[in-house]
């Protein structure tokens, strides 16, 4: 990712601007500085990435800063923001001289800056698996097990693969993910989408709950009316300080699938979309791909699964595949039983109690992660489909 310092007169200003910096998905902080102090680097190797500088009333000393910082390191890029909506062509040209590359207006929307961070990406080469950590899970229809496989697949990242991984239930019109984790929980997605305008890192891992397997969550709404408040736009920049913050980010969306939810959709490494084998449910994931396929989502970044999977299974998952030219990446074996079992304790699955469940799982994660995998094993194993193709 990339790293990122954040240049103000103002203390409390450059919090502010530090947090939207991080709501971006792009970048690591590394520095927040104080312009009226005189701090800053030093050294060409101390100057980040990229560089915000805040322009207030009082042009001159950020602008100074700007040309020290291009002096020191000419291939950082210099942001300026600025509280006048209209720069004038004097100030703009002023900022340049200075080694200022970029230009935007206070209050920073996070998706314009997004824009900008992204072309400096792609000018670096830089590979897209270091800034897309985002995997949505999301179900067919309802009660097809979405929760189950958000909850245990976040599980085994954090596990099996061990990286830090965060969960967000974003279920509709509650959440359940704490419950099948069995944590208590002090806040929701609505407490983070409420603190908006100061939310960082920082403040987003007060918001988190910790499972006894490492994976952080932040927990689901807790009323149906919570969601006349959230937004998917909101939503997309709390899942970017997360990005910004862990390994990964699982989003469980529950059966929320419309043009709506773009913002949050385009943000996603992969998406992977739970399915049963009867015919509402294939119904409805084919109707589902339609959707994601028009709103500009890639079909090599979606992964099937087919949740309660049974060998009877094999023919009708067979014509879907034909018809959607897309194949199913694995088969969950169905143990209903257990995984009730599990659900209504509050915990993962774990060995001991279904291995072929949790090795899926495990293999899943693994794959995702980068970790090198087993010897494939007989039919309903991981495919091979589920690292990103980039």
């Amino acid at each position: 990712m990339l790293t990122v310092g954040v240049f103000s007169l103002d203390t409390k200003s450059s919090a502010a601007l530090l947090a939207r910096m991080q709501q971006t998905g792009l970048v690591q902080p590394i520095a927040q500085w104080d312009l009226k102090a005189g701090d800053g680097p030093t050294s060409r190797a101390a100057v980040p990435d990229v560089v915000l500088v805040e322009i207030g009333r009082d042009v001159k000393p950020p602008l100074e800063f700007a040309a020290r910082l291009n002096r020191l390191n000419p291939m950082a890029c210099i942001v300026a923001c600025s509280a006048f909506p209209e720069p004038s062509p004097d100030l703009l040209m002023e900022a340049m001289r200075s080694g200022v590359r970029e230009f935007v207006s206070q209050p920073i929307d996070p998706m314009v800056l997004r824009e900008v961070l992204e072309r400096l990406i792609k000018q670096r080469g830089m590979p897209q698996a270091d800034v897309e950590k985002l995997l949505v899970i999301m179900g067919a229809k309802g009660g097809v097990g979405t929760t189950t496989v958000a909850v245990n697949l976040s599980v085994q990242l954090a596990r099996a693969a061990d990286k830090q991984t965060v969960l967000f239930d974003l279920g509709h019109p509650l959440g359940h993910a704490a419950l099948l984790l069995d944590l208590e929980t002090r806040f929701s997605i609505r407490a983070a989408v409420e603190s908006l305008d100061r939310l960082d890192s920082h403040l987003l891992s007060g918001l988190l709950a910790i499972h006894k397997s490492g994976v952080h969550v932040l927990a689901g709404a807790s009323h149906p009316d919570e969601w006349d408040r959230i937004t998917p736009t909101a939503l997309a920049r709390v899942i970017n300080v997360g990005q910004s913050s862990f390994d990964f980010v699982v989003a469980d969306l529950g059966t929320m699938c419309s043009s709506e939810w773009t913002p949050v959709l385009r943000l996603a490494r992969l998406v992977v979309m739970v399915t049963e084998t009867n015919v509402p449910s294939l119904w409805s994931l084919e109707r589902q791909l339609s959707l994601l396929r028009s709103i500009g989502i890639d079909s090599e970044r979606f992964r099937l699964v087919a949740n309660r999977w049974h060998r009877t299974d094999e023919e009708p998952l067979e014509a879907f595949e034909k018809r959607v030219k897309i194949p199913f990446a694995v088969h969950l074996p169905n143990d209903y039983r257990q995984v009730s079992k599990a659900v209504n304790m509050g915990t993962a699955l774990s060995r001991g109690q279904n291995d072929q469940l949790v090795q899926q799982f495990r293999s899943m994660a693994e794959e995702i992660a980068g970790v090198p995998q087993e010897a494939p094993g007989k039919r309903g194993a991981i495919l091979g489909l589920f690292s990103s193709k980039k």
